[in-house]
C-alpha cells in the first residue's frame, strides 16, 4: 500500500508530501457524521485539492439540468481540510466554475461503499482504495478508463440504475490489469507545474466529463429540466449538496 501511495505522489515535491510518506496513512470508516447523504459518484485523487474537486465540480454542473438528483463528491488519500490548489481554482474560473471554498477530505469506506461509481485519476489510487475493500472493484475505475470502456460497452439504457450499468462494465475487466500503471488510463497530476499545465488538466477533465455524461446520462432523468440553466453549486462545489 505504501508503494501505491508513493507511486501516486511521483509529481509532488516539498514539505507537503514527503513527511506524510514517512508514516502510515490510515484510511477506514469515518468516526464522525461527515456524509449525511449517499454520494452516487465519487472522484478520488492524491490530495483532493486539484484533479478530483475539479472533476466533481464539472460533473455537477453538467448534471444540474438533466439529473439534478445525482449526488457528486470527491476525496483524496492525504489531506483533510486543505484548500484547493490556487492554480486549480484559477483554471476552473477559466471554465466559469468556482471551487474556491473547497476543503479536502480523506477517502473512507463510508463514502465509497454506497457509491454507484468511483473514479480515480490513476491506477495507483484505485489500488489504494481496493486495499480497503475488494468488493469495490466492479465500481472502481480511473476516469479515462471508464469513459473508454463505457464507449465500447454502450450508453446506459433508459431505466437501468447507474450502479447496475457500471457493474456490468466493471465485470468485463481482469483484476490483474490493475497491478500495472498505464499512462492511457491516467489524468496526469499538474502539481508542481505551471498555470498553463493546470488549465490543460482542467480542459482534459472537461472533455472526459462531457463524454461521461453522454454515456451515463443519455436520457434526462426524473426531476431534470432541460430549460434550466446549469450552475456550479457555489460553496463546496465539489461536495454533495445537503
Amino acid at each position: 500500500m505504501a508503494a501505491a501511495i508513493e507511486g501516486s505522489l511521483s509529481g509532488w515535491t516539498g514539505e507537503t508530501a514527503n513527511p506524510l510518506l514517512d508514516r502510515p496513512v490510515k484510511i477506514g470508516r469515518s468516526k464522525g457524521a461527515n456524509y449525511d447523504r449517499r454520494i452516487d459518484v465519487v472522484f478520488v485523487c492524491t490530495g483532493n485539492i486539484c484533479r478530483s474537486p475539479m472533476a466533481a465540480a464539472l460533473l455537477r454542473a453538467r448534471l444540474e439540468t438533466i439529473a439534478p438528483q445525482v449526488e457528486v463528491g470527491s476525496a483524496g488519500i492525504l489531506f483533510d481540510g486543505r484548500r484547493a490548489e490556487p492554480n486549480a481554482v484559477k483554471a476552473m474560473r477559466h471554465l466559469d466554475l468556482d471551487i474556491g471554498d473547497h476543503r479536502a477530505q480523506t477517502v473512507t469506506l463510508d463514502l465509497l461503499e454506497p457509491a454507484s461509481l468511483i473514479l480515480g485519476m490513476e491506477r495507483a489510487q484505485v489500488r489504494f482504495w481496493l486495499g480497503l475493500s475488494e468488493d469495490l472493484f466492479h465500481r472502481s475505475f480511473t476516469l479515462p478508463e471508464f469513459v473508454r470502456s463505457a464507449a465500447v460497452f454502450g450508453p446506459r439504457p433508459e431505466g437501468e440504475p447507474l450502479r447496475s450499468w457500471v457493474e456490468r462494465i466493471g465485470a468485463t475487466r481482469p483484476r490483474v490489469a490493475y497491478e500495472h500503471d498505464d499512462p492511457l488510463t491516467t489524468v496526469a497530476d499538474p502539481m508542481g507545474g505551471s498555470r498553463r499545465r493546470f488549465r490543460e488538466c482542467a480542459d482534459e477533465l472537461a472533455g472526459l466529463i462531457d463524454e461521461l455524461v453522454d454515456l451515463a446520462w443519455p436520457h434526462p432523468e426524473p426531476g431534470g429540466d432541460l430549460a434550466a440553466p446549469a450552475t456550479t453549486g457555489g460553496i463546496h462545489a465539489d461536495r454533495h449538496r445537503r
